[in-house]
């Protein structure tokens, strides 16, 4: 019957563990059981020269190319348009004055001007049918306010099993 080469046996030479879920050791690279995963377990080598390698402040940031601006980020923050580092405060285009600014177009500028228009239609119609239909008195307004408004609960939809003080109205 043939043998399956299945998990990897423990780097340390006095355990030689086979283990199916292997720990490998980002320091030296060798492969590790589950008690000898940490760099002290298995006495890592590369543990002193990457500690000394890697200097705790030392990281790269990128100042910002607006004029008189000292930003500084530590992650690049470029223009697509003019390839340049920025800040987040002066990350768009009409922040930092790039020269290659693209103006944006006004989009579905007929449709807004079509709606426009029809609400300028409907407002004056609005006006005209509000001159018209004129009543005198406050007393008058009042009632057709109160006439509105049971008309509206009347005619309204919704869960009934609510009482009546939570429904909310909307025309």
């Amino acid at each position: 019957m043939a043998e399956l080469e299945l998990g990897r046996h423990c780097g340390v030479a006095d355990c030689r563990q086979l283990d199916f879920l292997p720990f490998i050791c980002d320091g030296c690279s060798g492969v590790f059981c589950l008690q000898h995963r940490s760099r002290d377990a298995h006495g890592c080598s590369e543990v002193n020269i990457r500690n000394n390698s890697v200097k705790p402040d030392q990281h790269r940031s990128y100042p910002c190319s607006y004029k008189d601006c000292n930003g500084k980020e530590l992650l690049p923050v470029l223009c697509p348009y003019c390839e340049k580092h920025f800040c987040l405060r002066h990350r768009h285009q009409s922040d930092h004055e790039c020269e290659k600014l693209d103006t944006p177009k006004p989009r579905m500028a007929a449709t807004q001007q079509l709606v426009k228009h029809i609400i300028g239609k409907y407002n004056s119609k609005k006006n005209e049918e509000a001159k018209s239909k004129k009543r005198k008195g406050a007393k008058n307004n009042e009632t057709a306010a109160k006439v509105a408004l049971m008309k509206l609960k009347m005619h309204a939809c919704g869960d009934k099993s609510l009482p009546q003080v939570s429904h909310v109205y909307f025309q």
